[in-house]
């Protein structure tokens, strides 16, 4: 028989891996493209970001020079060296910002010759203009300011129109860089739809081409089979099929072939058998009979024999079942088999070997019904045909052709524990014979799988008796080893506890005192060992004052296993302690509690004595700035005379720094007063929406000066009303909109009010430079700054937001903070709305 020779390079496998390796390549060539686009996408953010930080300096560098420009003026005109301070400060300030933008722009000609311009200008004003008119003032010469008003105006000019072209250059660039940023985002998306509508239209082809080869392939295999189920012999499939299917064309081919040699030596066979019968028949048939009749009975006690000795040696069930199968299928000749052993209630049979069966069957249990039932139930052979046996095994593979299923019982001791299936691809008689070999089989092989599954259940139970004694000895080691471990901590915590520089207590989880060091003895008198909870609360109690929370706490914190907690506490003996506590150790290595009580009282003394220092002083700055700032106000209305354009804006500088001073010292007071409990609160029903508004346009004006958007998001019905005082209120808004937009350098300020329920909620947030977490533990600290450059840049001094929380718990109200440094910040404060009574 001609068979077509397999092929690798026509196989489904290799088509299905070059699609898949095609459309990886195509997708690998896509992220390659993409990631350059992404690149120079970059690349154009970056000169765009870079254009408007020199920009910034630039525009520094103009305010640097007037600043110095005002100092000199004012100290021509008053002749005070506080006045000239700046003015030393203000030309490093500008050495530096220039030697930066020298660094950021030396690879463009244009604008680095623009900055060593604006270099030259200020060196030559400081030479032929500052520093002269200087030296004349301190000679006291008449002439001192000419060269100012002449000379340094003209400097003015050309200074201003350097930076105007460096700025607008720049912003040109900037503009540039966004543009072909913006082009190449449009570029990743064009190629992106590009690259997938391709992937898509080539996946497509390649599947519709592998399903036509699989089709013809599957239909030609079907077809052959149909033939061979039909009788017909010698099927060759003439076309060749695709890749691994022509094995299987192979093999059906071959199985065709054979059954069609088979039959015709069978048929030859049996013409000679018959001519041979025929011939010794008339003459031997009474000694034929004879030697038949030995020769069946040889045969099958040596079939017996044979199968006994083999289930002697096999006392592994899988084993035996697989033996005892095999040798059903050997003597009579099925084609397919299963042995199947019932469970304890007969209900079910599970599939302990088969031969062409399912093989997802193998180890499953299958319900008793059916002729599986009947045959359990007569404890007799039962033999089922099809068609005409409707209720049948059916879960052989589909190459078996099954036309007759033989059910022999196996019983032991009177029961039916299990049944062996044998399928036959011809019908086949069973006489009396037969069916008693067949019962003399079962019986053995039923006494043999009895033992191997008695054998097989002591096994478990020995198994199972191992594996507790081991885990019973790994769970003592275990107890033996946590019990060391915990009786060597508690030895470490006494020790520890004993040498400590402060008052300790341990206690047990139950609250029973374990040690106490000499500290803890002089603050709250001498304790006992093993001495109860509340016998040391009672000493403790002894000598606080009668509203002191601090014993409940700890009758609280002896169950917490986890709570950790501090606090300050004032004896009536003078001590002022500072108390903390926290659990020892964890889960089965749990100790206790530690309590400790450190000596702060020289540290409250001083605490006490800072504040009165702070105070006084505070009032004795106030009083006198707050005549500056009414003079100041009065000679910039002009009610003692016009003023210059000069005087106005070295008056002007002056009245914000006043301003500033002025709102430390605020700060100072109010701090002091919050500390001291001596800030009361006027506590009315008020609309936070119009507190917002108030301070929006405050804020406003300041926010659009640096660029930046300012939107206002109000409920449009209203919001509730709010127990608060106006004035604290808007001091909270305040400094959350000033912090907002200070140190915000680009995007914009957003703030919003907002009604659920009964509370009430105002979010300021940001896109300004953000807030580390390691800062955000500390930012409501009194006096604590982020360690950002930017901070130190805008200044500042560190009590806007812990007056802000303060104030915030005063009216009973919760500060949340949430920031991402580079992102923004975003601070929510919640109230709970007003009820009329």
């Amino acid at each position: 028989m001609n068979q077509t020779p397999y092929r690798w390079d026509t196989g489904l496998r290799v088509r299905v891996f070059g699609l898949l390796l095609f459309l990886l390549s195509l997708l690998v060539g896509l992220g390659l493209i993409l990631t350059i686009t992404f690149t120079q996408l970059n690349t154009y953010r970056e000169r765009a970001e870079a254009s408007q930080q020199n920009v910034n300096r630039m525009q520094q560098v103009a305010t640097t020079y007037a600043e110095m420009t005002a100092a000199l003026r004012g100290y021509l005109l008053t002749g005070s060296e506080v006045v000239l301070a700046p003015y030393g400060p203000g030309l490093m300030e500008v050495e530096k910002l220039l030697t930066q933008l020298e660094h950021d722009v030396e690879d463009q000609d244009e604008q680095l010759a623009r900055v060593r311009r604006v270099r030259e200008l200020i060196e030559n004003w400081r030479s032929r203009v500052a520093d002269p008119e200087i030296e004349r003032k301190r000679q006291g010469s008449p002439d001192a300011g000419s060269l100012l008003m002449d000379e340094g105006v003209n400097y003015i000019a050309l200074i201003r129109a350097e930076r105007d072209a460096f700025i607008d250059a720049e912003s040109r660039l900037e503009e540039t860089g966004m543009l072909n940023a913006n082009r190449a985002a449009d570029q990743v998306v064009l190629v992106t739809w590009l690259a997938i509508s391709l992937a898509a239209v080539l996946a497509l082809g390649g599947f519709l081409i592998f399903a036509r080869g699989v089709t013809r392939s599957t239909t030609a295999l079907a077809e052959a089979a149909n033939r061979i189920a039909q009788g017909e012999r010698g099927v060759v499939l003439e076309a060749p099929l695709d890749g691994e299917l022509q094995v299987v064309a192979n093999a059906f081919a071959a199985m065709s072939v054979t059954l069609a040699e088979q039959e015709k030596r069978l048929q030859a066979q049996q013409e000679q058998l018959i001519a041979q019968n025929e011939e010794l028949l008339a003459q031997q048939e009474s000694v034929k009979q004879h030697a038949e009749e030995l020769e069946r009975q040889e045969r099958h006690l040596s079939r017996l024999h044979s199968l006994s000795s083999k289930m002697v040696g096999s006392i592994e069930i899988d084993q035996l079942s697989t033996l005892i199968l095999d040798e059903y299928l050997d003597l009579y000749g099925g084609v397919a088999g299963a042995l199947l052993m019932a469970d304890e209630f007969g209900e079910r049979l599970r599939v302990l070997s088969e031969r062409w069966l399912s093989p997802e069957l193998k180890g499953q249990f299958i319900p008793a019904s059916g002729q599986l039932a009947r045959c359990m139930e007569l404890k007799e052979v039962v033999i089922a045909r099809y068609p005409e046996t409707q209720t049948r095994f059916s879960v052989w593979t589909h190459a078996v052709p099954v036309t007759q299923e033989i059910y022999v019982p196996l019983v032991h001791t009177g029961r039916a524990i299990g049944v062996v299936v044998i399928a036959f691809t011809e019908p086949t008689e069973v006489n009396a014979e037969a069916r008693a070999l067949w019962h003399a089989v079962a019986s053995q092989a039923s006494v043999a799988l009895a033992a191997a599954q008695n054998h097989l259940e002591v096994k478990r139970a020995f198994t199972a008796l191992q594996e507790q004694a081991a885990q019973i000895e790994m769970l003592n080691a275990q107890l033996e080893e946590e019990r060391d471990r915990t009786s060597a901590q508690l030895d470490i915590y006494l020790s520890i506890v004993s040498t400590m520089p402060a008052g300790a207590w341990l206690c047990d989880t139950g609250g029973n005192l374990l040690v106490s060091n000499s500290m803890f003895q002089e603050f709250f008198g001498a304790t006992a060992p093993d001495e109860p909870l509340e016998k040391v609360l009672a000493r403790i109690s002894a000598v606080l004052p009668p509203d002191d929370p601090f014993p409940e706490i700890v009758r609280q914190l002896i169950h917490d296993p986890r709570e950790t907690a501090d606090g300050r506490l004032h004896l009536t003996t003078g001590y002022t302690l500072q108390w903390s506590s926290a659990p020892v150790g964890s889960g089965q290595s749990r100790v206790g509690r530690l309590f400790t009580f450190q000596d702060v009282t020289e540290l409250a003394e001083l605490d006490r004595l800072k504040s009165e220092f702070v105070n006084t002083v505070s009032h004795e700055l106030r009083t006198p700035l707050t005549s500056i700032m009414g003079y100041l106000s009065l000679v910039l209305a002009e009610t003692v005379g016009p003023l210059q354009e000069q005087q106005r804006e070295f008056l002007n500088v002056v009245s914000r720094n006043t301003s500033r001073l002025a709102n430390l010292i605020n700060d100072l007071l109010d701090i002091q007063r919050i500390e001291s409990g001596r800030m009361p609160l006027n506590l009315t029903p008020t609309s936070l929406s119009q507190v917002v508004s108030q301070v929006a346009e405050t804020f406003r004006v300041q926010a659009e000066q640096k660029g930046l958007s300012f939107t206002v998001n109000l409920p449009e019905g209203g919001e509730p009303l709010i127990q608060a005082d106006p004035d604290r209120l808007t001091q909270i808004v305040s400094n959350l909109v000033s912090n907002a937009v200070k140190y915000t350098r680009e995007g914009g300020v957003t703030i919003t009010v907002s009604a659920d329920g009964d509370r009430v909620e105002l979010s300021v947030a940001d896109t300004g430079i953000g807030i580390s977490p390691s800062d955000q533990k500390r930012i409501f600290e009194k006096f604590y700054r982020a360690e950002h450059p930017y901070v130190r840049e805008v200044g500042g001094t560190g009590l806007g937001l812990p007056i802000v929380r303060t104030m915030v718990e005063e009216h009973g109200g919760e500060l949340r903070l949430e920031s991402e440094p580079g992102k923004g910040s975003r601070f929510t404060v919640t109230f709970r709305a007003w009820r009329a009574e």
